[in-house]
């Protein structure tokens, strides 16, 4: 293929790689992050960093790239989650590459497991944008395996802000101190049992639950923090009924709503789902993101209650 891939040294040489690329999959998340106003950001948040990027080149020309996204303080990025497949005939063969080599350079660097997020239109089984065909045969190639599809949902405020019931037939909402609230932490453990979610049923193969919450606890707060928002919930009788996690801002998303055990059934996913969209109304936005599982028909039905609109999907892939 007469093909080289490159890893650049410094954020510049990196915003130079990634500026211009397309998404080619025509969604909001999927959009967004080849912009070059979420780049210039992330990068001088080191949400992207350098060594998170692979550009296949060719003739002195960019013919593919990706990279990946994590936390400030996080040794490895969560996921890889931009793509350019691009226009060349062996376009498919190019991007095997670039993501055969981006897993290897990660797992080489110590990550155990990396995980693809495409983001699809909401009917991409129907209509596959010939963008999407290709990386999944390229990512398939390249070793990567299906965990999980997702549907992703918005709320604007012209669905109107979602009534929050209160007194004995409503929760009773309560602040944490922070991530590693006891409370809270304990209250995400238990939510771990028969968790629907394909990532909690995967990571608790192999990790201790109250480690794992602890974890991703912390995680959280890079994408729906900082935690002034986030709530613990009980019934009228004072007993845990589960939590729900997000973020204030315009554009904000919905972090984690959960429902312990003994709870699941009375319609609290939506209780908590709405209370947390008021709150996010309330302090300014004016679309809220979020997404569940596809197997997880609940936490789906809670999120059209609430007046969400499905309007992307997310197809995760793994490989390790």
């Amino acid at each position: 293929m007469h093909l080289s891939i490159t890893r650049p040294s410094t954020s510049d040489e990196a915003l130079a790689l990634l500026c211009g690329a397309r998404s080619e999959l025509g969604t909001y998340i999927a959009d967004r992050v080849v912009t070059e106003a979420h780049l210039v950001t992330a990068f001088a948040a080191r949400k992207r960093r350098p060594e998170w990027v692979w550009a296949a080149v060719r003739d002195d020309r960019v013919v593919g790239r990706a990279a990946g996204y994590g936390g400030a303080d996080n040794e490895q990025p969560w996921i890889v989650d931009l793509f350019e497949l691009g226009a060349e005939p062996d376009r498919v063969e190019i991007m095997t590459a670039l993501l055969r080599r981006a897993a290897d350079d990660l797992h080489a660097g110590g990550l155990e497991q990396v995980e693809l997020n495409l983001h699809p239109p909401a009917d991409w089984r129907e209509n596959p944008p010939p963008a999407l065909t290709g990386l999944m045969t390229a990512a398939e190639a390249a070793g990567f395996e299906l965990l999980v599809t997702r549907r992703g949902f918005r709320w604007t405020p012209a669905a109107g802000v979602p009534a929050v019931r209160d007194g004995r037939d409503g929760l009773r909402f309560e602040p944490v101190s922070g991530p590693g609230d006891p409370a809270l932490a304990d209250a995400y453990r238990r939510t771990f049992e028969g968790s629907l979610d394909a990532h909690t049923q995967r990571s608790l193969r192999t990790r201790d639950a109250a480690e794992l919450a602890a974890e991703e606890l912390a995680d959280m707060v890079n994408y729906a923090g900082p935690s002034d928002g986030w709530r613990l919930a009980y019934d009228g009788d004072g007993a845990l009924a589960g939590l729900v996690t997000g973020n204030s801002g315009a554009r904000v998303v919905t972090g984690y709503v959960g429902v312990v055990p003994e709870q699941r059934g009375r319609g609290y996913a939506r209780e908590l789902l709405a209370w947390m969209t008021r709150w996010q109304a309330e302090h300014g936005a004016d679309l809220v993101f979020g997404e569940t599982d596809d197997a997880n028909v609940p936490m789906g039905r809670a999120f059209e209650a609430v007046g969400f609109v499905q309007d992307s999907a997310r197809i995760d892939l793994v490989s390790g």
